[in-house]
């Protein structure tokens, strides 16, 4: 039995926090929470002094990998990016973050996700409950070899259906799947009684939502159908969709439009804006604990992309305009009655060192680890 004293307690129910609080837990549940004065401790309880601390309900995030992506790769004539499971460290890091259940939302080693998964409920190693998303259903184009290129709509109900058997409780459509591959896919998954979700490019938010997909992954910042021109079943430039977007109005007609539709069909909206805001120069800002929970090379890592992002002023102002965009986006389909679930997507970083690795590949590493702080 332990019991934490001096607490500030957020219950989750919309209630103002409760100040000085002592929560008794004795076997892992809660048995009683009130004012640190007409709560005492019973004897022979393990009391744990957190002063300064608040204690919140489990969270349960809806976008959070199990895997993160190797530097290098980005620039041409290199072999291209690769993402490295993380199978020991991520859910001990989400559980002491105060995750306490996760959906992986696009997996790279499925039955690695699920044997952990396994692992954890068996209590055999600590993590939050997992929900364990398939494999990416990406179309020709991977731009990582993690990722199988389906072939058609049958390699699609394929996928979905072998890895529905093997235990997967949603599935991920990516950035180049087709329209007939996508209502394959989603066509299977609900077969299975399963959801389907999407981080589209080649597809269009509202072409999806009609196909029947469950939810769309990051909201109006992957949303490509505004792209003039735009082909079907193809993502457009990059640069072409950047600038779209620069010019996008949320609070205008066609963007209001698509929230509607997305409402009617009750399709929701995962918030990821925790990574968008780390292109945003200098947020979040720098803190030591964060920096002390990281890892040498890590850290390393870490403060070169923000110091790159930093001090590049024009990339980080068009960062901050798009991140604002989303905000409003989000803000204004809640407002219209969608569903909005929210995870810290932490695959983006690493590919962002690509540039370094290139630029110094030719230097030592204390000689890169001096002009990295430089």
């Amino acid at each position: 039995m332990i019991a934490l004293e001096h607490v500030r307690v957020i219950d989750g129910t919309g209630a103002a926090p409760a100040e000085d609080q002592t929560v008794v837990i004795p076997d892992g549940e809660i048995q009683a929470v009130g004012s640190a004065a007409a709560t005492p401790a019973p004897e022979g309880t393990k009391v744990l002094d957190l002063t300064g601390c608040t204690v919140v309900p489990g969270l349960v995030g809806m976008h959070d990998h199990v895997f993160y992506p190797a530097p290098g790769g980005l620039t041409p004539g290199h072999f291209p990016p690769v993402y490295t499971e993380e199978a020991f460290s991520f859910p001990r890091l989400y559980l002491a973050s105060g995750v306490t259940s996760l959906r992986t939302t696009g997996a790279i080693q499925p039955h690695t996700d699920l044997a952990v998964k396994k692992l954890i409920d068996e209590g055999r190693a600590p993590g939050p409950k997992i929900h364990v998303t398939g494999p990416y259903l990406e179309g020709p184009g991977a731009y990582t070899p993690n990722m199988h290129e389906l072939t058609g709509p049958e390699d699609a109900t394929r996928t979905v259906d072998y890895w529905a058997t093997e235990g997967a409780t949603s599935f991920k459509a990516y950035m180049n799947i087709t329209r007939a591959e996508l209502a394959a896919a989603v066509k299977a998954a609900h077969a299975h009684g399963v959801r389907i979700t999407g981080h589209l490019c080649s597809v269009g938010f509202r072409e999806a939502a009609a196909l029947g997909i469950d939810e769309l992954e990051h909201g109006l910042l992957v949303d490509t159908e505004f792209v003039p021109g735009k082909a079907p079943d193809l993502c457009p430039p990059s640069a072409e969709a950047a600038e779209t977007l620069a010019s996008l109005d949320v609070e205008g007609a066609p963007v209001q439009e698509v929230i509607r539709d997305l409402v009617a069909h009750h399709v929701a909206v995962t918030s990821t804006l925790p990574v968008f805001e780390t292109f945003v120069g200098t947020r979040p800002p720098l803190e030591s604990r964060v920096l002390e929970a990281l890892g040498p090379e890590a850290r390393v890592s870490y403060l070169i992309v923000r110091a790159l992002r930093s001090s590049n002023e024009k990339a980080s102002a068009q960062a901050a305009q798009e991140f604002t965009k989303e905000m409003e986006f989000e803000h204004d389909f809640a407002k219209a009655g969608g569903f909005r679930s929210s995870g810290d997507h932490p695959s983006v970083t690493g590919n962002s060192l690509s540039p370094i690795t290139t630029r110094f590949a030719n230097t030592s590493p204390m000689t890169r680890l001096r002009t990295s702080y430089l």
